[in-house]
């Protein structure tokens, strides 16, 4: 009697298998085709859910990009029997739907029961980054580092976690540890050129820009480091090789049309220079920056009535520092012999900033012109000595001599100036 029940389970269980693979033979035709919507009504209808069967509805819904249904069936499935693979796809849906927080608590359930999963390791390393939980990511990929250290995924993923906790000299050494494992991997040799640079070592930046380029010649990140590596190195002609390369590409910035006019403004080429300030300035209309740059350019084009315009446009749009404006807005006007409102600017610049040597100078010997009360140049000429003796030569022994002249003057007139 045992054997007859024993058997008739077995039975009962194959046809069931055996219904179930036929409706799915029949929903993977639908879905071959694209019919979603025809695949789901037929496994639903199935009167005997299984977990194998809430598993497919849901991976449905989470290719049509129906999350909160795909998550719905997912617990369903789970309900049933907790299964890890279950877990992994439930995890990585509520990550789609941005429940991130949902997704870390579960991968990191399945970490503490199974530190073998590495693909769930790195999934939950890559959250944490996302979140901003670099300590956590750091010690997750280092962990899979050791599991498996001919991974560059793995390198490169430390190096992220601790670029985000100010450890650039780590970050650094992990991107080239990344490299080193893969001398192809693009994102690496990317960081590495930026690396370099933000620590002046530019020959090393350039090696890893020409490497990017030379896997990949139309990549404008590596087309922007080169531009702006040649001109900061004084090179404008070859930075605008590279400049053009980008302007091919139909790539637009407001860096890149301002790097444009500074390098064509350095030789002396003002037309070019001007077109692409204002090409900067069409991105960007009230950019004081850029208002600067054209009110500089006019200046150099002894054009002061535009040059002024832009300057006092610059400085309406400004915030920060305008010490630059007003300096060279005081500069026109004391050219244009209007010392009042030539030390007004100056002034400004001062008040802007502080270390501006050259505006307190300029201060200085407009209000010598200016004013018959020397003491007042004498102030400014001796606070320029105190605090930049040592910025220009030229200037500081024209300051150390007025400051004996007028002295001796006052002295002459039986006052000491002090």
């Amino acid at each position: 009697m045992k054997k007859i029940i024993v058997t008739f389970i077995i039975l009962m269980l194959a046809l069931k298998t055996e219904a179930q693979s036929s409706v799915f033979i029949s929903v993977d035709s639908l879905l071959l085709k694209g019919n979603y919507q025809e695949a789901l009504v037929q496994l639903e209808n199935e009167h005997n859910k299984t977990v194998t069967i809430y598993a497919k509805i849901a991976s449905i819904y989470q290719s049509i990009g129906d999350f909160n249904k795909a998550i719905q069936f997912y617990e369903k499935a789970l309900n049933i029997e907790n299964r890890e693979d279950i877990k992994v796809k439930i995890g990585a849906v509520y990550n789609l739907a941005g429940f991130s927080s949902k997704a870390i608590l579960i991968y990191e359930d399945i970490i503490k029961r199974d530190t073998s999963n590495l693909l769930v390791a790195n999934s939950l390393g890559k959250l944490y980054l996302a979140k901003n939980k670099a300590k956590r990511a750091e010690k997750i990929y280092r962990f899979l580092k050791k599991k498996d250290r001919l991974n560059p995924n793995y390198s490169y993923q430390l190096a992220k976690s601790l670029g985000k906790q100010n450890k650039p000299f780590e970050a650094g050494q992990s991107y080239l540890d990344t490299y080193n494992l893969d001398s192809l991997h693009i994102n690496s040799i990317y960081k590495l050129a930026t690396f370099f640079k933000v620590i002046h070592k530019r020959d090393s930046s350039m090696l890893f820009i020409n490497k990017g380029l030379k896997i990949d010649s139309v990549n404008v990140n590596f087309l922007q480091q080169k531009a702006n590596l040649l001109y900061f190195s004084k090179d404008f002609k070859g930075a605008i090789t590279y400049l053009n390369k980008l302007d091919s590409l139909h790539f637009k910035s407001i860096n890149t049309y301002e790097m444009f006019g500074m390098s064509y403004l350095n030789l002396n080429d003002f037309e070019l220079a001007e077109k692409y300030f204002k090409k900067a300035l069409r991105l960007e209309r009230n950019n004081p920056k850029l208002l600067y740059r054209l009110g500089t350019l006019y200046y150099e084009q002894n054009n002061n009535k535009l040059a002024q315009l832009y300057l006092m446009q610059s400085i309406m749009y400004g915030k920060g520092d305008l010490d630059k404006q007003y300096l060279l807005t005081g500069i026109i006007a004391k050219e244009e012999n209007n010392l009042k409102m030539a030390i007004n600017y100056f002034n400004e610049a001062v008040k802007n900033n502080r270390n501006n040597f050259k505006a307190l100078f300029e201060l200085a010997i407009s209000s010598d012109v200016y004013y018959k009360d020397k003491k007042i140049a004498y102030k400014h000429y001796k606070k320029f000595i105190e605090r930049f003796e040592t910025k220009d030569k030229e200037m500081s022994n024209y300051a150390l001599q007025r400051i004996k002249e007028i002295k001796k003057e006052y002295f002459i007139k039986g006052e000491i100036v002090e």
